[in-house]
């Protein structure tokens, strides 16, 4: 097999791989020649892989939120488990408002409280009760002040999903019980490992992961504010099967713009229906840390390859979450160890990294977003190689799959300094995305939800652009567009790739080369 078909070996079913060529080096070092107003967006051109930062009590002001997004924030996360819907919104308008002020384009991600399984709350919270390994611990379904004995939970019918040796895991899997015995609504368990235990802490039953609903009634009153507040991305918590994304997605509506799916993999029913879920969402998330209390710990590096992987042979946008830089939240600089779990994500081919804690209640918000992006810079720019799509396992539009992958070969082969994508959907930009190409993406659109929905795809760097009324000037405009930011040069070649305007709005049928013409030239004269 030749080196081009090897790295993208469209169609190989033992899947492809797509190497960072010596051709990246050459289009970064091209564009860090030119002026600096070519690095838009605070450098984050230059950084393949995105960034996703947490919102919480460090980073709620608008100085704080500015760090952020200087540092290399493309995505901001709200959670809606914490906080209140005017939070919520006043979040979101602050986020929009310093980007348009940063001329930036950030990705709004909330996060729906998803079903809520928590202990209640205990006595002296600020140090919590001590639970040791070989004692006797009582759930139980009532209003109390929880001790050493016994604590309150947040869970609707505990005692009837529970069963006699089933595990149930306390904050973050720290404590152990095994159940013991169910005496009416309260649950009789046996400390196995014990911790300390403080209000309000999560609480795990593998075991009743098919009797729990990932979307609540809860999360469909969210999500109607985290549509008020025009979110780019939805994330689903504890998602078990493809059905749970479709019962969420009909809660969506039929015409106006529709924020992305997030399929959050936490479960194990989840890894059992792996395939069907990638389908189905329009972004995947490794939730290594619920995952973590789910599944035996050894395997979670595993899985994360494997999440990812399957990920990247659909061609669908992944995120990889969780204490990925935890040290940050109070020390200025993170661990070795944490350094090189960022750098295994980025090589095991993940398109975004989240920060959670470090960002939301850390010390060291911006400089763990900064830390995080100079680790992704390093490790976009190193040898190593990615998944990419396989045509035999995608399930719709292959043609458009084919025609994106040829345009990724022809834009290789001629050493193109961009790939322009015109889009109204954003689908064409994460099709070329999806191959890995050595050269920046760029998606214009004249939808800023589209432009919303490109902030956590690997590679790609969105802009707002008019609408064109026919395809010359499409072509004429996003070339233009490219060259007066100096995200191209003049006599630079660009691939411009495209789908058809009408009906098949979403799929990728048009490529062409073009070399960018300077600015005293007229596009029609020198291009008819």
């Amino acid at each position: 097999m030749d080196d081009r078909g090897h790295r993208h070996g469209f169609g190989d079913g033992a899947g492809s791989l797509a190497p960072a060529s010596l051709q990246y080096r050459r289009a970064l070092l091209s564009l860090r020649r030119r002026p600096p107003s070519s690095s838009v967006n605070g450098g984050s051109l230059l950084r393949r892989t995105k960034i996703i930062a947490t919102l919480g009590p460090s980073t709620r002001s608008p100085e704080a939120l500015r760090g952020l997004i200087a540092a290399g924030t493309d995505v901001v996360r709200i959670n809606f488990a914490h906080g209140t819907v005017e939070d919520h919104r006043e979040a979101a308008r602050l986020v929009r408002f310093i980007a348009g002020e940063m001329g930036r384009e950030i990705g709004i991600l909330v996060d729906l409280p998803g079903p809520k399984m928590r202990t209640g709350l205990v006595a002296d919270d600020a140090v919590g009760v001590r639970l040791v390994t070989g004692q006797d611990f009582r759930l139980v379904d009532g209003d109390v002040v929880g001790d050493t004995t016994r604590v309150s939970h947040t869970v609707d019918d505990l005692a009837s999903i529970c069963h006699v040796g089933d595990e149930v895991f306390l904050a973050n899997g720290e404590i152990v019980l095994r159940v013991t015995e169910i005496v009416g609504s309260d649950v009789m368990t046996l400390v196995e490992r014990g911790g300390l235990l403080k209000s309000r802490k999560g609480m795990h039953v593998p075991s009743a992961e098919r009797k729990v609903e990932a979307f609540t009634a809860e999360d469909a009153d969210a999500m109607q504010v985290a549509l008020a507040i025009k979110a780019d991305f939805i994330g689903l918590s504890f998602v078990r099967d493809a059905d749970d994304l479709r019962r969420a997605r009909a809660a969506l509506p039929k015409r106006a713009a529709r924020p992305h799916l997030v399929a959050k993999i936490e479960t194990r029913s989840a890894l059992e229906a792996l395939d069907d879920i990638i389908a189905e969402a329009d972004v995947v998330m490794v939730a290594r840390g619920d995952l973590g209390i789910q599944v035996e710990l050894q395997r979670l590096p595993m899985l994360q390859k494997e999440i990812i992987a399957a990920c990247n042979r659909a061609g669908k946008p992944v995120i990889t979450a969780t204490e990925m830089l935890e040290s940050m939240c109070w020390s200025p600089l993170p661990s070795r160890a944490e350094v090189a779990d960022v750098a295994n994500a980025v090589f095991d081919g993940t398109d975004a990294l989240m920060l959670s804690e470090e960002t939301a209640v850390g010390e060291f918000p911006s400089e763990s977003v900064r830390t995080m992006a100079d680790i992704a810079n390093a490790a976009d720019d190193a040898e190593h190689n990615h998944l990419v799509p396989v045509h035999k396992e995608l399930r719709y539009d292959r043609v458009s799959w084919a025609v994106a992958h040829a345009a990724a070969l022809a834009a290789e082969d001629l050493g193109v300094s961009a790939v322009l994508c015109p889009t109204r959907t954003g689908a064409t930009a994460r099709r070329i995305a999806a191959f890995r190409p050595s050269m920046p993406v760029i998606g214009f659109s004249p939808r800023p939800d589209t432009i919303g929905h490109l902030s956590v795809v690997w590679g790609v760097q969105g802009l707002l652009m008019n609408e064109a009324k026919d395809r010359p000037e499409e072509v004429e405009a996003v070339v233009i567009a490219a060259r007066d930011r100096g995200l191209v040069a003049p006599e630079d070649l660009v691939a411009i790739v495209a789908g058809s305007p009408g009906p098949r709005a979403g799929g990728t049928d048009y490529v062409r080369i073009v070399r960018v013409w300077p600015p005293t030239e007229d596009w029609s004269r020198s291009h008819t």
